[in-house]
């Protein structure tokens, strides 16, 4: 497994749906890209695919150390501009003030995770095994085209999670949904009232899985829209992770 690391200097300053930064990443020595108490952005070679990535990690973190990880799929394109916009904007204020370790992939080529992508899924957690002492499992969190293709990844990877987190996101297809009924973790949901296209199927997919016991949950976020404003801080996301690794 061939890694090349680049280390992203500072945090980029941008919100969670829109926005860019020209800051360059500057080559690292580690064999993973890690910025303790930051970002950072690097490569890491799966069955012969160079995908790129984000990490964030707490203060003080080193290779090898144990800490609870969210395995965090990106939104739209899932290219590196909106996976590093999604992590600084969401993720990291609260995930180095936690402790979190955020692990980030980007679509390799362009292909996304739930329309070919998923294929490498395994060989990155593999991946993540071997710098990080995972606490538990992974929690796996996705928003927008990040959620459908945390669905498509659980029901493939079923055994492989603590638990998921879309924001918003849902069982696309048939066998998503059937093979969901494999995958007996945690499922939180959260959706905008006004999001539509989401709102409906994310209800079906709730009234499907608590009518048969799963533990799963929805909140509708009145007169807010695909993106949820009300998230935008990590705060409650992460307030709903903390619950779940302790519940573990």
């Amino acid at each position: 497994m061939k890694l090349r690391a680049l280390l992203l200097a500072t945090a980029l300053g941008v919100s969670a749906c829109s926005g860019s930064s020209n800051d360059a990443p500057s080559a690292s020595d580690g064999p993973t890209a890690l910025n303790p108490g930051g970002m950072a952005a690097g490569t890491v070679e799966i069955d012969g695919t160079e995908i790129d990535y984000i990490t964030i990690v707490p203060e003080g973190f080193e290779a090898g150390d144990a800490a609870p990880v969210m395995f965090a799929l990106p939104a739209g394109r899932q290219d590196m501009e909106i996976t590093q916009q999604v992590a600084t904007g969401v993720y990291q204020s609260e995930a180095v003030r936690r402790g979190w370790v955020v692990v980030s992939p980007v679509a390799p080529n362009g292909t996304l995770y739930f329309d070919g992508s998923e294929v490498f899924i395994s060989g990155l957690l593999d991946w993540v095994d071997t710098w990080i002492g995972v606490e538990g499992k992974p929690h796996l969190v996705g928003v927008s085209n990040g959620g459908l293709s945390a669905f498509r990844v659980l029901g493939q990877q079923p055994d492989r999670f603590e638990s998921i987190l879309v924001f918003p996101g849902f069982p696309r297809t048939d066998a998503d949904r059937t093979n969901l009924e494999q995958a007996d973790v945690p499922i939180r949901m959260f959706v905008g009232e006004t999001d539509a296209g989401w709102v409906e199927p994310m209800q079906e997919t709730f009234d499907s899985l608590s009518a048969q016991g799963r533990d799963i949950t929805l909140d509708i976020f009145p007169g807010e829209g695909h993106r949820v404003v009300s998230l935008s801080d990590g705060v409650r996301i992460f307030d709903e992770l903390d619950e779940l690794r302790e519940s573990n």
